[in-house]
């Protein structure tokens, strides 16, 4: 049967020869998953802590069969990729079906790269992090993330036995990042009918990367300006490319994201730069957090209680809601919201990379009954329940 399944990879191939191919498809990764869990892993490494650390994180995953392929790996560090090298070694030392390594990826100080490649050589998946200097997140912290972002962004979502037999845990796989951008969506529909050929972004954390994104029909080009570089490094991680705002121009909307305590506008200006007509986010929910200065329009939230209409703040709140609401599932022990203060890594630390890593873990892990009928889809549809109800709308100053 699987056998047969693979014809897809051949099918794939042959679309590129021709020039068909326009892209992954969801029955292509659902197979890569399907052989991950049915193969044999060996993680090629030396150092029996990061050995066990990757196994017991690979385990979360459902996948049990994993085994170490112990070879020195000092020596591929003279190579261009190190960590692709180990890989690819690990095939001379024992038959496998996929080989994971973890190592630097590149020249000495360009972090750490961590793979996945099949008994071919293809590479599976990949992620990277930064240099231990800049995260300074310990070894075991480090390699956790990397193996399970490895995994996550195939669609494999953790599941496992709880601290006994008659437990289990489920997560979401909404992360803290993709519910903030689901918000933002949200946040985004009074906008669906402001069209121009320039748009500025004044502010990009977190609503101005997405709203670049939602909003790329309605204008020919949009601009994003932060004072964070850490921001705009971001941005790029999440794929977003982005013109640099120009001084002298005068923009057909400029988006004034900046909120409580930001940018000042006044006189058709936000941040010295000019626009045709200026909409601010007032970051007032429940409690009252006034604009800076006079726009055109004021971006508010309309339905939905929260100190502030912030998706930071409305993305914590979605998830504490949530977690109450699963709480009242009958089999449920308890549910845990994964907030981490990731914006300390972000603004403190200066590290766009760290962020990510930590906003882009499961959102919510329940802990219930072995016999309960939890799955990730049920959190997740708990949590785009308390999403839906948020309502936002535009107000003429």
């Amino acid at each position: 049967m699987l056998e047969e399944k693979l014809e897809l990879f051949k099918n794939a191939f042959l679309e590129s020869l021709v020039g068909n191919r326009k892209g992954d498809k969801p029955e292509e990764t659902a197979l890569l998953r399907e052989r991950i869990l049915k193969g044999k892993i060996g993680i090629v490494t030396n150092n029996k802590k990061k050995f066990t650390i990757a196994k017991k994180t690979i385990s979360l995953f459902g996948i049990k069969n994993i085994s170490q392929i112990e070879i020195p790996t000092e020596i591929f560090d003279l190579t261009e990729i190190p960590t692709l090298s180990k890989a690819l070694a690990g095939r001379f030392f024992k038959n496998c079906n996929f080989y994971v390594a973890r190592g630097r990826l590149g020249a000495p100080g360009s972090g750490a790269l961590t793979i996945m490649i099949d008994e071919f050589g293809h590479v599976i998946s990949a992620v990277t992090s930064p240099p231990h200097h800049l995260h300074k997140f310990s070894l075991e912290t480090s390699v956790f993330l990397d193996i399970f972002r490895l995994l996550k962004r195939l669609g494999f979502t953790p599941s496992h036995n709880g601290i006994t037999k008659r437990t289990k845990t489920v997560y979401s796989s909404l992360t803290p990042l993709k519910i903030a951008e689901k918000i933002s969506e949200k946040k985004s529909i009074p906008l669906k009918n402001i069209r121009g050929k320039k748009l500025l972004i004044v502010g990009g954390y977190l609503d101005g990367i997405f709203f670049a994104s939602i909003l790329k029909d309605q204008f020919e080009k949009i601009h994003i300006f932060d004072i964070e570089n850490s921001v705009l490094k971001l941005a790029e991680l999440l794929g977003l490319k982005s013109f640099l705002p120009e001084k002298e121009f005068v923009y057909d909307v400029i988006l004034d994201l900046t909120g409580f305590g930001g940018a000042i506008c006044r006189d058709g200006k936000v941040s010295n730069f000019k626009g045709k007509m200026i909409i601010s986010e007032v970051a007032s929910g429940v409690q009252e957090f006034p604009k800076n200065g006079k726009p055109h329009f004021l971006l508010k939230l309309k339905k939905g209680k929260a100190n502030t209409s912030g998706t930071m703040t409305l993305t914590v709140k979605t998830v504490r809601e949530s977690a109450a609401k699963i709480e009242e599932i009958e089999g449920v022990l308890y549910a845990v919201p994964q907030l981490f203060f990731a914006e300390s890594l972000l603004f403190n630390v200066k590290s766009a990379e760290s962020f990510y890593e930590l906003m882009e873990i499961p959102a919510l892990t329940v802990s219930c009954k072995t016999e309960t009928s939890l799955r990730t889809e049920d959190i997740d549809k708990k949590i785009t329940e308390v999403i839906e109800n948020f309502e936002f709308e535009l107000e003429r100053v």
